[in-house]
C-alpha cells in the first residue's frame, strides 16, 4: 500500500532529515509511486494466468478462440471457457470424455450412454452450475467427430426446504335428524262456488 511504502521510506531517512518538511513530501511522492507499482505489479501477475485474468485479457483470449460472449456470462464462466479450449486434446475418445465430464459437473453430475453400433451419445447433465448446458456443448464440438449424433440434455432437481401448518377448532357441533315423509296423491275432484250481491263502503 501507498501509506505503508511512505511510512518505510521515511524509516529510513537518517534522524538530521527526517524533520525536514521537503524529505518528508519526496517521501511521501516516492512512496506514492512504488505503491502504484506494487498494484501494477500484482495486476500483471494476475493477467500471467487465466483463472485469475480481468475482463480484458479474457476478452482477448476469447477472440483468439472466436468464443461469443454471451450478455450475463460471468468473468468465473468465462474463464472456464477459455480454459476447456485450452485443454481441449484429440484424437476422441470415450475415455477422454468422461474424463473432462468429470472435471466439469463432478462424478455424480452427468450419465453418459454411448452406442458404437449406431455411433450415438447420449449425455444428460445434473449439474445445475451456471452454463453447464454451453460448457457441454463447446465441449462436445471441439472433441466429437462429426458422424457421431450427439443427444444431450441438462436434468436439474431444486429442494427448497419449507413448512406447512395447519390448525382446526371446533366450537359447537349441531347433530340434525333428517326424516322423510311420503306424499301420495289421490285423484278427486271438487266445486267451489260463491257470489256477491252488493259492497258499500262508507267514510265516517
Amino acid at each position: 500500500m501507498d501509506k505503508n511504502a511512505e511510512e518505510v521510506l521515511k524509516s529510513q531517512l537518517p534522524r538530521y532529515f527526517k524533520p525536514i518538511i521537503e524529505f518528508q513530501e519526496i517521501m511521501k511522492a516516492h512512496g506514492s509511486g512504488l505503491g502504484r507499482i506494487d498494484k501494477e505489479s500484482a495486476h500483471l501477475q494476475a493477467n500471467l494466468y487465466i483463472s485469475t485474468c480481468d475482463e480484458p485479457t479474457i476478452a482477448y483470449y476469447e477472440k483468439l478462440f472466436d468464443i461469443t460472449y454471451h450478455f450475463g456470462d460471468s468473468l468465473e464462466f468465462r474463464r472456464e471457457r477459455v480454459i476447456q479450449k485450452f485443454k481441449t486434446i484429440t484424437p476422441f475418445s470415450i475415455g477422454f470424455l468422461e474424463a473432462k465430464l468429470r472435471e466439469l459437473y463432478g462424478e455424480d453430475g452427468y450419465v453418459l450412454k454411448e452406442d458404437p453400433e449406431a455411433c450415438t451419445l447420449n449425455i444428460k447433465i445434473m449439474s445445475d452450475r451456471y452454463g453447464a448446458v454451453n460448457l457441454l456443448y463447446d465441449l462436445l464440438w471441439d472433441i466429437v467427430p462429426a458422424h457421431i449424433k450427439i443427444m444431450a440434455n441438462q436434468q436439474t432437481t431444486n429442494f427448497v426446504p419449507g413448512r406447512l401448518y395447519a390448525a382446526g377448532e371446533v366450537s359447537r357441533t349441531l347433530v340434525q335428524t333428517i326424516y322423510q315423509y311420503t306424499v301420495e296423491d289421490i285423484a278427486g275432484e271438487i266445486d267451489t262456488a260463491g257470489g256477491m250481491s252488493k259492497t258499500v263502503i262508507k267514510t265516517i
